[in-house]
């Protein structure tokens, strides 16, 4: 416990001396080379190695990671790092010094294995040549300290001055000449100041001591903490805090919040630190924040000056920014794809449902993907449901010929309207809204309410064809497929469909023809004639009148009239269906009746085509009569 106390005390004693030491800067220090034996001289081995370096200066000198180098006379490359001084814990802040008018001792193994009670500051491997050698003291920055070179006394290019020291010999080492009992002859000429001399009995070594700099961050090194600082882990001094408002209880280290300091160096309430001078009031129209700083009252963060209150024709909107206040417009048609040159007849159309005139000042237009800005004319307005339309030579707006739309806004960003997206529109087509829906029109209207596109209808012309055919018998009519005449079937059970309004059903074809078409291809009745409603043929306007509405004999017993083909038929019964399958039977007939039955309705049938065809009949004469009287 005595020798802790006495290690104490000495090491206070040495803090102590080392706050009073003098630090230099390493070149120019004066530490050099002083003695160089490179085998034994006593006949030992040639090993036995020693070298000594000397602070020839009267300050400390900081030789830090300063390094003794070997090698050949010739080249400045060293061969190899003999040794070197480093503090015994190689961090930052930690310092080896070699005190003034002081040596440092270094040997070889061999050396120190020869005599194991010589003290010493550094061991090295041996190797030292006699001649044409030198060593070398360089710094931290492998900066040449000192260099000593010993050789065959001949001109050298690496030895200082240009010539070696004299060569060690078996008996003797080189030593540096002393001029004083504590200074050494440094003339920068190794032959001038190295001698041969004999080894002495008292080496002095233990000098080099190690010091460590409490605080990197301060101006020289501090071997203890200074009296009120800090130290932190990376061995930063901070000093001790000051209090800056020492009106107030405790220890402020800087202005409270809300406080500043006046003129006298009190600490004082200041209501808003950001303006200059102390405010004890808040000013006029302005607000604090949470730091204590005094702002202006802004109802429009978005707009650079500061606004006690929202602009005229502003609104507010979303995060408080103040927007453009303006009314509704709509993009009603465009015309993206003109007939010809695109440029100077593309259209943006826009509509006011307003009831009041709208001024286009802040309003702009957007075209594209790429979302094109066009600002509208300075002086255009639009009046009150009205309609306005912009070339694209009043603005110069591309529209995209493929696909595109137009977007109306705000000059501040707002979108008021935009059209829908539309896709290859054609030549002359307009895309505009029509009833509530967008479509494409051909009939563009810039400027006035849209059209629905107009759709051209072709009709097909009808040609009637007179027929020369001759006429089918009154029991037949002409087949559409083969144009030939065909039996009437006359059904037994059913009677035909009624035609349609404005429809007769033909006595040749029993088919429903159109009145109208059939009055253009009938020829008109001669003079004293009219064409029977009931059979479309010409009658007598006499017989007419005597027989009345109908001038059709009446039908025999056992027949009906067809209301169809106004003519006399057979009434026929109804057969009812058998459960069986009918057998054919045969059976002569001896009904005489029958026959004279049918031979009366042939010869009535016979007088009756007569009359009804005794015109066609009578000009069927004239024209045989006139082919005979042309073939004579």
């Amino acid at each position: 416990m005595h020798k802790l106390y006495g290690f104490a005390a000495l090491s206070i004693i040495f803090v102590s001396v080392l706050l009073n030491v003098q630090y230099v800067d390493a070149l120019g220090a004066g530490v050099v080379v002083s003695q160089v034996q490179t085998r034994s001289l006593t006949g030992g081995s040639a090993s036995e190695e020693l070298l000594e370096i000397y602070n020839n200066s009267d300050a400390d000198v900081d030789v830090t990671n300063w390094c003794m180098k070997y090698g050949s006379i010739g080249s400045s490359n060293p061969t190899k790092t003999l040794a070197c001084f480093e503090h015994s814990v190689p961090d930052a802040g930690n310092y080896v010094f070699l005190p003034k008018r002081s040596a440092a001792v270094l040997i070889s193994k061999a050396f120190a294995d020869k005599y194991p009670k010589f003290g010493y500051d550094l061991i090295f491997s041996s190797g030292l040549s006699d001649s044409e050698r030198w060593v070398s003291l360089v710094d931290q920055n492998t900066l040449i300290v000192d260099m000593v070179e010993w050789g065959t006394n001949v001109a050298s290019t690496t030895a200082e001055g240009g010539k070696e020291a004299v060569p060690p010999t078996s008996t003797q080492l080189i030593q540096r000449k002393l001029i004083s009992p504590a200074e050494l002859q440094d003339t920068d000429n190794n032959y001038n100041d190295f001698e041969l001399a004999s080894p002495r009995t008292i080496y002095n070594y233990g000098s080099v001591y190690e010091l460590e700099d409490f605080c990197l961050n301060i101006d020289d090194i501090q071997l203890v903490v200074p009296d009120g600082y800090t130290v932190d882990n990376a061995r930063n001094c901070s000093p001790p805090p000051v209090d800056v408002c020492d009106n107030l209880d405790g220890l402020q280290v800087e202005s409270p919040l809300g406080y500043d300091i006046d003129e006298h160096g009190d600490c004082v309430m200041d209501i808003c630190l950001n303006i200059d001078g102390i405010q004890q009031v808040l000013p006029d129209n302005m607000e604090l924040d949470v730091d204590n700083n005094c702002n202006y009252h802004d109802e429009c963060l978005n707009l650079p000056d500061i606004q006690s209150k929202i602009p005229s024709g502003y609104k507010i909107g979303a995060n408080n920014d103040c927007l453009l206040d303006l009314l509704p417009l709509q993009i009603t048609e465009l015309l993206p794809n003109a007939i010809g040159v695109d440029d100077g007849n593309e259209f943006i159309e826009i509509y006011n449902p307003n009831d009041s005139d709208v001024v286009l000042e802040n309003y702009v237009i957007y075209t594209g993907t790429n979302l094109t800005v066009y600002n509208l004319p300075t002086d255009a307005h639009i009046g009150p449901k009205k309609y306005v339309s912009f070339l694209n030579s009043d603005i110069n707006f591309t529209l995209n010929n493929t696909s595109s739309n137009v977007k109306l806004s705000s000059s501040d960003g707002t979108i008021i309207d935009e059209t829908p997206i539309y896709s290859n529109p054609g030549d002359g087509m307009a895309w505009a809204l029509i009833d509530g829906a967008w479509n494409y029109t051909n009939r563009p209207t810039p400027g006035t309410p849209n059209l629905s596109s107009l759709i051209e209808v072709k009709t097909k012309e009808v040609v009637i064809v007179k027929s020369n055919l001759q006429p089918c018998a009154a029991n037949q009519y002409r087949s559409p497929d083969t144009n030939r005449c065909r039996l009437i079937v006359v059904a037994s059970s059913s009677a035909p469909v009624p035609c349609k309004n404005g429809q007769y059903r033909s006595e040749e074809t029993g088919r429903c023809r159109n009145i109208a078409t059939d009055a253009n291809v009938l020829t008109p009745c001669a003079e004293g004639q009219e064409r029977n409603p009931a059979t479309n043929r010409c009658r007598s306007i006499a017989v007419a009148a005597v027989l009345g509405a109908s001038d059709l004999a009446p039908c025999k017993a056992g027949q009906e009239r067809n209301p169809d083909t106004n003519r006399c038929r057979n009434v026929v019964s109804s057969v009812p269906t058998a459960a069986y399958a009918p057998e054919q039977t045969y059976e002569v007939s001896n009904n005489y009746v029958l026959w004279w039955s049918l031979a009366g309705v042939g010869f009535v049938a016979v007088v009756y085509g007569v009359w009804e065809w005794r015109q066609e009949i009578v000009k069927f004469i004239h024209r045989i009569g006139s082919f005979r009287h042309l073939n004579k």
